[in-house]
């Protein structure tokens, strides 16, 4: 089976440019959208912060937040070599990771784990709540570390999809279609 890929794209599934937002897609199914994404000047920083997820990923049983953000950062370096830096700001509930104090650790982590700096946990306006920042610097130890941590977001994924598609294809008809996959 060919793994899943996350399509980023522009407005209405253009090519993306920076300071559009930015839509993303599994195959056809979008996954949710990112508000214009501010550029600095010379191009060099985009932020990234307001993430409007669809309903599938609000009721995913796995954080699939975190997979879009690395996807997205690879996506930049990859076709916007200017781009040298990605900062960041989490503050986006996600309940199945917790409460506020899980959450935050668990996105601080990860983002350590890719060579993000100034990593700071801050209060949100909500009680318990906070607002992970920093940013992500690219060279190439930092892009090593993502690729590292995006293999695993993409596995766990791709296990999530592929258990929600046998759930969803329990019956007959997903028995026929798992024998024409085979």
């Amino acid at each position: 089976m060919t793994p899943r890929r996350i399509r980023i794209t522009g407005p209405e599934g253009s090519l993306y440019r920076l300071g559009d937002p930015i839509n993303v897609y599994d195959a056809d199914t979008c996954l949710g959208r990112l508000d214009p994404v501010p550029v600095s000047v010379d191009g060099s920083e985009v932020h990234l912060e307001h993430f409007h997820p669809t309903e599938l990923v609000r009721g995913a049983q796995i954080h699939v937040g975190r997979l879009i953000f690395l996807e997205i950062c690879e996506f930049l370096s990859e076709h916007f070599h200017q781009v040298q830096a990605v900062s960041f700001a989490f503050t986006r509930r996600v309940d199945i990771l917790g409460g506020g104090l899980e959450q935050a650790s668990a996105r601080a982590e990860t983002m350590t784990r890719i060579g993000a700096v100034n990593v700071q946990v801050a209060p949100n306006a909500l009680p318990g709540h906070f607002v992970v920042s920093g940013v992500w610097l690219y060279n190439r130890s930092n892009l090593e570390s993502l690729r590292v941590v995006l293999a695993e977001e993409r596995l766990r994924y791709e296990e999530w999809a592929a258990q929600s598609q046998a759930v969803a294809g329990s019956g007959l008809l997903g028995a026929l279609q798992r024998l024409l996959n085979r």
